[in-house]
């Protein structure tokens, strides 16, 4: 009987030693962020980016290496579409540049974002640039330079040189177009922000405004953009106008809510009931998001 019973007796033993020995897993070394940055006394901009992540825990980065050992690169294009899979982006040399790039990042753009919208870090570049299909139906790609680009794990910000050279009117505007990006991103990511603001205006997407009666053919009456709720983008014509769609709309808020400011909007806008509706509107889109439009 015991030598009919010996071999799964045995398994049994077997399996339970196993089982135990695996209860007792060796822990496993924690993964170091590769997005940490370390110091190089060496470089000036290094030290500095250094310094700033140990006091904020944020990574500004200059180049696309996050880690040399084991070599480890940043992936800025991570759509899915063959035109955002090619952006491209030059990348930052001199050292001077460096650290003007990380004082503007440092001073203009995180003390206006709370960390629920900090991005997972900023990448200062000399240039960025996407494509677009060429509106002549060609099918050639057209190259689109950018002054802030979504990217993987990173936001991209162009033109770092030319900090150097802006004036309090240009900066506010290279600020708010990085400010812009974020906001973007963060609102689109919920659907249900949006609903009210897009409401207002959403009768009038697609269409011209052009003459004075309505008609079948995708027209409204000529009248100031503001009538119906909408922004002026530059995009009008001395006798019509093409009304484009929420992207756009939410676009023109963006530019215009970021550069004016409470008064200055009030005094702009306030005999246009319905731009003043989408106004606070986007105030509520802020509030939930928890964003300070900057002063």
């Amino acid at each position: 009987m015991i030598t009919k019973y010996f071999p799964p007796f045995f398994a049994a033993l077997v399996l339970l030693a196993s089982c135990k020995k695996e209860s007792s897993p060796k822990a496993t070394p924690a993964t170091v962020d590769p997005f940490a940055r370390l110091d190089n006394s060496k470089s000036a901009a290094d030290h500095q980016i250094y310094l700033y992540y140990q006091q904020t825990g944020f990574p500004v980065l200059y180049n696309d290496t996050l880690t040399k050992t084991p070599l480890q690169r940043l992936n800025l294009g991570y759509h899915l579409t063959t035109i955002d899979s090619m952006v491209t982006a030059k990348y930052l040399h001199n050292e001077a540049d460096i650290l003007a790039g990380l004082d503007f990042v440092k001073n203009q753009i995180i003390p206006n974002l709370s960390r629920s919208l900090r991005p997972y870090s900023i990448l200062l570049t000399d240039s960025v640039y996407t494509f677009t299909s060429d509106q002549s139906g060609s099918g050639e790609l057209v190259k689109v330079p950018v002054n802030a680009y979504l990217g993987f794990n990173t936001v991209a910000i162009s033109y770092v040189p030319a900090i150097k050279y802006m004036d309090a009117v240009q900066l506010k505007k290279y600020r708010n177009d990085v400010l812009k990006t974020i906001l973007t991103a963060k609102i689109n990511a919920d659907p249900n922000l949006t609903t009210k603001f897009y409401s207002i205006s959403s009768a009038y997407y697609g269409k011209t405004a052009f003459g004075r009666i309505f008609t079948t053919y995708g027209l409204i009456p000529y009248a100031p953009k503001g009538t119906y709720g909408l922004l002026i983008d530059g995009t009008e014509q001395a006798t019509y106008y093409d009304v484009h769609g929420p992207v756009e709309d939410l676009s023109a808020y963006l530019d215009t809510v970021l550069t004016l400011s409470a008064s200055d909007f009030l005094g702009t806008y306030q005999n246009y009931p319905l731009v003043m509706q989408k106004y606070n509107y986007l105030l509520d889109i802020f509030k939930t998001i928890n964003f300070t439009v900057p002063k």
